[in-house]
């Protein structure tokens, strides 16, 4: 069998190449501009950490704002962002007015902004 130096498995991309990540217990994909998918072995914690420009929308979902395409509020406990590749990610309850106050959008339910 074929041994992989750790070294080897490093994937290197820019934040700005990044359009948002989810999280999968302690690993995380990281879903790029380009289309590409990528597997890390680091939290969403830990790009959050480093990344403080990205928006934590929910528990197990962080965003490059710059590249929200819609946001949608159903209402007040349900919304969703729609990214730039077409991706509908769920907004945590408790997260709607933090992330519309970070996006910098006011709105009222049932209403949906494009940015």
């Amino acid at each position: 069998m074929k041994r992989v130096a750790a070294a080897q498995l490093q994937h290197n991309f820019a934040p700005e190449q990044v359009l948002y990540l989810t999280g999968d217990v302690n690993y995380c994909y990281v879903y790029l501009v380009n289309g590409n998918q990528i597997l890390s072995s680091r939290t969403l914690k830990w790009y959050s950490d480093r990344w403080p420009h990205f928006i934590r929308i929910h528990k197990g979902s962080l965003i490059n704002p710059r590249y929200v395409h819609r946001f949608a509020l159903i209402s007040p406990i349900a919304a969703h962002l729609i990214m730039r590749n077409g991706a509908s990610l769920p907004v945590g309850r408790r997260r709607i007015k933090e992330v519309m106050d970070q996006l910098g959008i006011h709105g009222q339910p049932g209403s949906s902004h494009s940015s």
